[in-house]
């Protein structure tokens, strides 16, 4: 190692920095030496500095201990095992109660996941319509989702007592659902002519059953905000035109036999 030093009375002419340019740079090989020195006294396999402080241990201390559990398993929500479940929201995981008839069908799991995912925006903080509601799973979804009111319209008595009990399970009061025991045709009706309308309607009939009179009312705005959204679940084999009267079609969703079409108001 050059171990030279410039002479205290160096002209001004031979400045520190040109002194080394002859053997290189000074600074790096003190350095290089420094490194080498460490490397020495490190062994390989234990990952550990021998002769000094053990600051350099394993990356195993700093793994996680369930390394094969995925991101989703680790959180605390809880898990959606069932097609009775809430899938989001702030109830998320709580069971809805249902009759065993099999003449109520109930609208599957991944479709109202879809259905939600593509209407987060407009649910949230919005007026939603459950319309021929069943047990209310729909509508309890978007409020658990973030809308400020749920409305349910059914016409049966034995499913609106479904509705009323599983709005109380879930804690949710009498100003942020509503329950009503009426046939849909009837009920679009007298909203028209009170003029009150919802961001969002979803229509969910028995698919056996005939559609075209409440398509009439709807083709009139009946219920529907204007900017508002229609969305209609029916069988994948049924075909809805793609404008109805002031509704705009402007997304069909087909999973398995079930089909949602989005219908928008001008």
């Amino acid at each position: 190692m050059d171990t030279r030093r410039p002479p205290s009375n160096a002209s001004k002419s031979f400045p520190r920095k040109n002194y080394f340019k002859k053997d290189g740079d000074r600074n790096q090989h003190l350095r290089n030496e420094r490194f080498q020195d460490r490397d020495n006294r490190f062994q390989k396999g234990d990952g550990k500095f021998h002769g000094g402080r053990d600051r350099y241990q394993s990356n195993r201390r700093f793994q996680s201990k369930n390394r094969n559990s995925k991101p989703w398993e680790r959180t605390n929500q809880p898990r959606i095992i069932s097609e009775m479940q809430i899938t989001d929201g702030k109830h998320r995981g709580k069971y809805l109660q249902n009759t065993l008839s099999p003449k109520v069908q109930l609208t599957s799991r991944r479709i109202r996941e879809i259905m939600f995912k593509i209407m987060f925006r407009r649910v949230r903080a919005g007026r939603f319509l459950d319309l021929c509601a069943g047990s209310g799973m729909v509508g309890i979804e978007a409020i658990s989702r973030g809308a400020l009111l749920g409305t349910f319209v059914e016409r049966s008595a034995k499913m609106c007592s479904f509705i009323r009990k599983n709005l109380t399970s879930c804690g949710i009061k009498d100003g942020h659902g509503e329950i009503i025991e009426m046939e849909a045709e009837p009920f679009l009706k007298k909203m028209s002519h009170r003029r009150r309308f919802w961001d969002v309607i979803f229509f969910d009939p028995p698919y056996n059953s005939n559609y075209d009179e409440a398509i009439k009312y709807f083709s009139r705005g009946a219920g529907i905000k204007p900017k508002g959204v229609l969305v209609i679940e029916h069988h994948s084999d049924m075909f809805f035109p793609e404008h109805i009267g002031v509704m705009k079609r402007w997304r069909v969703i087909i999973q398995g036999e079930s089909a949602i079409s989005f219908y928008e108001r001008k």
